[in-house]
């Protein structure tokens, strides 16, 4: 995983960018899909191939979401008084961003995220608890009420770099008296 943080007098733009990951990931994904479609295929007659792949398809995506979800492009740009959030597997594009104005944020902090559902057991008479403790953050943005309430970015960062993207927000957003920054504890 790869952080870039690039700073100019008038935008801040911070990505991360797993493209490594990204690429074992999806290659995974496509051993795991031939290790389920290879039997599949060998019992099907052949005239029932199209329906099997029409019917496969959404499984087939699926699979390959579940592999690659954590690794996507994310990208935060703030610019002017706004901040842009995206989350993309493709190139990155600002105009498919999140656009929220800095007046509208209550507060920004760096706190701890319990990784993703697949390392969590469940128990129907109990809770949700995770399998193994995280040492992974996101950056959590909360919003007035006006707007969204909530919206988070950097799935699994480690907390070194979660608080040194945190203060340099903190640094960029200076003069926004409105917006309060808290670290997590460790």
């Amino acid at each position: 995983m790869e952080i870039k943080i690039e700073e100019t007098e008038d935008t801040l733009k911070i990505i991360k960018s797993c493209r490594q990951e990204l690429k074992w990931a999806f290659i995974i994904g496509i051993i795991c899909n031939i290790c389920l479609i290879y039997p599949l295929l060998k019992e099907t007659p052949g005239e029932l191939y199209f329906g099997f792949a029409l019917f496969y398809t959404p499984i087939f995506l699926l699979i390959q979401c579940l592999f690659c979800y954590r690794f996507s492009y994310e990208l935060i740009l703030i610019k002017e008084d706004y901040i842009y959030l995206l989350n993309s597997f493709r190139k990155l594009d600002i105009s498919n961003a999140k656009k929220f104005s800095t007046k509208n944020i209550i507060k920004i902090s760096a706190k701890k995220f319990n990784g993703s559902i697949l390392l969590r057991s469940h128990n129907i008479f109990k809770e949700a608890k995770p399998i193994k403790d995280h040492p992974n953050y996101k950056i959590h943005f909360y919003f007035k009420e006006v707007t969204e309430e909530y919206c988070a970015w950097g799935y699994e960062i480690p907390i070194e770099k979660a608080e040194e993207i945190l203060d340099k927000i903190k640094i960029f957003l200076k003069d926004s008296e409105n917006i309060q920054f808290e670290k997590s504890e460790k």
